[in-house]
């Protein structure tokens, strides 16, 4: 009797787990310890000066773990520490075009940019915050006295493997044998020339379609005399963008990529201090399909922001050109959408350099903003101050708040709606204003 219960008890047993199943376990616990890494694809060489910018709008310290990058494997990291409320600028001399630098941080969120210079010519942009397969760079041009270049940087412990699709205002859509299935190696970057392929255009742009891994692409323009420019990619189109601009010359142009087989029509809005109006006469402009092109569009030197549309709702790609106060371009890549906390990275390289920072409001109210400054560890900075930005507006930071501090990063907090942001540069040569950089902010997590 006490057998034959057993063994109906354990098939009882058995029969129930079977319906059961296994337990789930149960969910671990949330991380609290934030980390990330930023994709820095600068470039280099003999005749450019690179300088790093990391800030931290958090109040605890935060580490970093700089690698940098090139055409030979990878060196051993070097660390930091990130003061809370702080920015740390970190100085380097890249000896090749393609190099590229990678940031990693842990314990705190962190932003991180770049600046490129010469003795003539500034670039300057936020790093990337994340790889992609996809990258579109419009900027570049192969006229006479102009050398472009992509930096492709590919931080990662695999290879990457990709095409380049070079566009023009004209020609078909370029494809070589040499950059088809073109293979980056493991934590190493790289710069692919465009005088090599196409020479004679004022618009060359480059499309990446990466089969194998993740990059992470930026263009990089040297003119003779050694001017510089440089312009985080895309890693998808869309149908709108903002462009934010100041203390240029006026001479500007919209580029546009379209990679589709059907014409676009397309249309741009400029924002300054008075009423928006149709920027350069661009209302219902044709674009041509699988091209480039630029559209000159006269700005005022004042704080301005060129908001771009497509109608039908077609995809795009484009950046901003412009011309500074002397002989130097600067570009930028723009923003998709607007945000209301901001990190605007530094966008000066040498004491002699004139800082500035732009907002821009294309909501249908007004709103204000708290600005402050993270100047290095143990240095002071002016007191933040309140800008209002009205409605469909740009406006201008203080200038007396950025030139006390030039090198730190600014802190941008919007109540009322969301906002725009971007630095700008202006650099004393020789004879004057000479060197002229634009960088986009970064949008933070509101907790950090």
């Amino acid at each position: 009797m006490f057998a034959l219960a057993s063994v109906v008890f354990l098939v009882g047993a058995l029969a129930w787990l079977d319906r059961a199943g296994p337990r789930a376990p149960a969910p671990l616990p949330s991380g609290t310890a934030a980390s990330g890494a930023w994709i820095c694809p600068h470039g280099g060489k003999s005749e450019l000066s690179v300088a790093l910018y990391l800030a931290n709008p958090g109040s605890t310290t935060v580490k970093a773990r700089i690698t940098e990058l090139g055409s030979d494997p990878a060196g051993p990291s070097e660390s930091y520490e990130v003061a809370g409320g702080s920015t740390l600028r970190i100085d380097q001399v890249p000896r090749e075009r393609g190099a590229a630098t990678y940031i990693e941080y842990f314990g705190g969120w962190i932003g991180a940019g770049w600046v490129a210079s010469t003795e003539e010519g500034v670039a300057a942009e936020p790093c990337a915050a994340d790889a992609a397969r996809r990258w579109f760079l419009p900027d570049g041009t192969t006229q006479l006295g102009e050398e472009a270049y992509v930096v492709v940087a590919n931080p990662f412990a695999v290879p990457a493997v990709m095409n380049v699709v070079l566009y023009t205002a004209d020609r078909a859509p370029i494809r070589d044998s040499e950059w088809t299935d073109l293979v980056v190696p493991a934590r190493r970057s790289t710069a692919l020339h465009l005088n090599t392929k196409v020479e004679g255009e004022s618009v060359v742009a480059v499309a990446l379609d990466v089969s194998v891994g993740r990059v992470a692409a930026a263009s990089l323009g040297v003119s003779d005399r050694t001017k510089v420019r440089s312009a985080l990619g895309w890693t998808e189109q869309t149908t709108g963008a903002t462009f934010p601009l100041m203390e240029g010359s006026g001479q500007t142009e919209l580029l546009l990529l379209s990679t589709g087989r059907e014409s676009i029509r397309f249309g741009a809005t400029a924002l300054s201090g008075g009423q928006p109006r149709p920027a350069g006469g661009l209302t219902e402009q044709e674009h041509g399909p699988a091209a480039a092109r630029a559209y000159a569009i006269p700005v005022e030197p004042g704080p301005v922001a060129i908001d771009l549309f497509t109608l039908e709702d077609a995809p795009v790609v484009a950046a901003l050109r412009a011309l500074g106060p002397g002989e130097d371009l600067g570009a930028t890549s723009g923003a998709v959408a607007a945000s209301d906390s901001w990190l605007v990275l530094p966008a000066v390289s040498r004491a002699r350099s004139i800082p500035g920072a732009v907002l821009v409001n294309d909501g249908d109210a007004d709103v204000v903003a708290t600005v402050r400054l993270l100047p290095r560890e143990g240095g002071t900075a002016a007191a933040p101050v309140i800008v209002r930005v009205r409605a469909h507006s740009a406006a201008a930071v203080p200038p007396d708040l950025w030139a006390s501090a030039p090198g730190a990063a600014m802190l941008i907090r919007s109540e009322g709606g969301r906002l725009v942001a971007l630095a700008a540069s202006t650099t004393g040569g020789t004879d004057g204003a000479a060197g002229f950089a634009l960088s986009m902010g970064v949008p933070f997590p509101s907790g950090s």
